[in-house]
This record gives structure tokens, C-alpha cells and sequence, in this order.
């Protein structure tokens, strides 16, 4: 009986120090970080993977993510710097980088999740107020983002997180809003379409004229070389008939009269003495 209970009391204590061993080590995987309370308070936090020691029945291991974690802002309406409400969708990439804040001021996802509300919706209100609702629209949409970035990932250290992204998910108008915003805009596109309409008319004016302007210069320098250029013609030949009429006295008015027989009997056949009519005055040999 003695050695039976000895026996039971061996396996007793076995089991007690497997206990004892088994509790007093934790595994903490890669995407884990930890943070040990003893007896309800902080002592220690790890965030490195492997195994580690902690003392049995007195210390709890509460672990949290390491990975990104998305969270969709609830929509707000603000006022943009025009006075004009728009309406914000936003979403947030947050990620736990200091445990044991975190454990002290939200001790879960859930519940810093709402204060990051607050941080967001701050944040977005601030970049709101300095730029116009077209300016958010078409041109500084990327720049507002990474003002609310700046803006909400300062307010969000203290929570033990770090707010990695903001995003402006989707914007639209407030429903009483929507229509009077879009004839605004009709009306700025239709006064900006008539502007461009009467540029370009007037550039087309421009081009026209300097055109007309170019093709008068050029036909009036055409017809300067031609008149020139028949100027010399008409001096050449005078001067080949006067050359000609010296080297053949008569020459000339011979000429003169074939040029009028052909425009007074023009295609009629005419017999002229050779003593007479359009060969007197010339030479005979």
C-alpha cells in the first residue's frame, strides 16, 4: 500500500512539474506581439517571434495583431472651403505598434476603432475647410489625403496605433444639395464652352486676315516681276527690231505693215506688187 502511494505521489509531482513547464512558456508567432500582465498589471511586451518565459498562475499573456487593419470611417458631412457640403466616405489602414498603450487606453480592436472615428472625421474636417469642392474634386484630391494622414496619424499615438493610410473612398453631395450644385456647374460649363467658342473665332479672324494679307503681298509681288520681267521682253525686242532694221533698211515697217494686213484682212489671201504696198521702202538687191 505504502509503495502504491509512493508510486501515485510520483506521477502526482510529474504531472505538476509538466504543468508547471507547460505554463511557464508561450509562443509568439510572427505576426504577434504580447503583452504580460501580472496579477492585472503591465510588467512586460514582446513583439519578436519565438518562445518565451513567463511565471506560471501569476502572468497572462494577451496577444495582438501585428497585421494591417482596415477600418471604414462612418461618412461626414463638412463644409469645404467655397462654403459647399460634401460628403466624405473614408477609410483607414491602421496598425497596433504599441501594445501596452494600447492595452492601457483601448484594450480592443473594436473599441479603438470608434476613437479613431473621432481622429478621422478631425482630420478630414481640418483639410476640408482649406481647399474648394472643385479643387477636391479634379486637382489636390491626392494632397488632401496626405494632409488627413498627417493630421490623424499624429492623433492616434496616443491609442498605442499607427494610422498607415486615409483614403477619401467615395465624395458626393448631400441630397438637397446635389441639384443645385449640378446647374451650378452646368451653368460654369456652358459659360466656359461660349468663352473658347469666341476665342477661337477670333484666332480664326487672326489667321484669316494674316492670310488675305500674305496672298495680296505675294500677288503684288508677282505682278511686279511680271510687268518687270515683260518690261525687259519689250526692251529686248525693240532693241532686236532696231538691230535687225539697221542690218535691213526697211525692216521695220515692213513688219509693221504684215502686223496690220493681218489684223485688217485676217484669212484672206492679198496679192501685192512687189513695187508697191508692204515692200516699199525696203532694199532690193
Amino acid at each position: 500500500m505504502t509503495k502504491q502511494l509512493k508510486t501515485v505521489s510520483i506521477v502526482g509531482v510529474i504531472l505538476f512539474l509538466i504543468l508547471v513547464l507547460y505554463g511557464s512558456f508561450y509562443v509568439v508567432r510572427q505576426d504577434e506581439q504580447v503583452v504580460i500582465l501580472r496579477l492585472g498589471e503591465i510588467v512586460s511586451t514582446r513583439r519578436e517571434p519565438g518562445i518565451a518565459f513567463k511565471v506560471p498562475v501569476f502572468d497572462t499573456v494577451v496577444k495582438y495583431t501585428k497585421r494591417l487593419i482596415e477600418y471604414d470611417a462612418h461618412p461626414v458631412s463638412v463644409v469645404m472651403a467655397d462654403k459647399k457640403n460634401l460628403i466624405f466616405d473614408s477609410i483607414a489602414v491602421f496598425q497596433i505598434t504599441d501594445p501596452a498603450t494600447f492595452r492601457k487606453r483601448v484594450r480592443t480592436i473594436s473599441a479603438v476603432q470608434q476613437r479613431l472615428d473621432d481622429s478621422v472625421y478631425a482630420a478630414v474636417r481640418a483639410v476640408a475647410g482649406q481647399v474648394t469642392f472643385d479643387e477636391i474634386l479634379y486637382l489636390k484630391r491626392e494632397e488632401a489625403e496626405a494632409q488627413a494622414l498627417k493630421i490623424a496619424a499624429e492623433e492616434s499615438e496616443k491609442y498605442g496605433v499607427t494610422i498607415r493610410t486615409v483614403e477619401f473612398k467615395r465624395l458626393f453631395l448631400p441630397q438637397e444639395n446635389e441639384e443645385a450644385v449640378y446647374r451650378s456647374m452646368e451653368a460654369e460649363r456652358n459659360r466656359m464652352s461660349a468663352q473658347l467658342r469666341s476665342e477661337g473665332k477670333a484666332e480664326a479672324m487672326k489667321l484669316r486676315s494674316a492670310a488675305d494679307r500674305n496672298r495680296v503681298e505675294v500677288l503684288a509681288s508677282a505682278m511686279k516681276e511680271a510687268e518687270q520681267i515683260k518690261g525687259e521682253g519689250d526692251m529686248k525686242a525693240q532693241k532686236l527690231l532696231s538691230e535687225a532694221n539697221r542690218a535691213v533698211k526697211g525692216l521695220y515697217p515692213f513688219m509693221k505693215r504684215l502686223e496690220f494686213y493681218r489684223e485688217v484682212l485676217p484669212g484672206k489671201n492679198v496679192i501685192v506688187e512687189s513695187e508697191e504696198g508692204i515692200f516699199e521702202g525696203m532694199d532690193r538687191p
